[in-house]
């Protein structure tokens, strides 16, 4: 639990604890030295031999997508599905920036 460093190269997710403050958002992959992504406690890794999940989550990352609630108020939120597919994944992306 806790935010968490993504590559979607080396296709690994580090926990990174729950302080905010603390979070180090320009890491570099300890296995490639490729840049990771900073997301969400919500972001949950899919299996390394999942090409398709990883793609889409790729393609979310490179959008701007950190897996957080885009709508949260004080007194609702809005919850989306993950995308499927890449196509859904786009219009996702539509979507999330309309909310912005």
């Amino acid at each position: 639990m806790g935010y968490k460093n993504v590559c979607v190269n080396c296709r690994i997710s580090l926990s990174e604890g729950t302080n905010y403050e603390l979070f180090n958002r320009n890491k570099t992959c300890p296995t490639c030295k490729d840049k990771m992504y900073f997301v969400n406690e919500k972001f949950k890794a899919p299996k390394k031999s999942n090409d398709k999940e990883w793609k889409i989550i790729e393609y979310l990352l490179l959008s701007g997508y950190d897996f957080r609630n885009p709508y949260c108020g004080y007194e609702q939120c809005i919850y989306f599905e993950f995308p499927k597919n890449l196509q859904e994944a786009e219009a996702f992306i539509r979507e999330m920036r309309k909310l912005k």
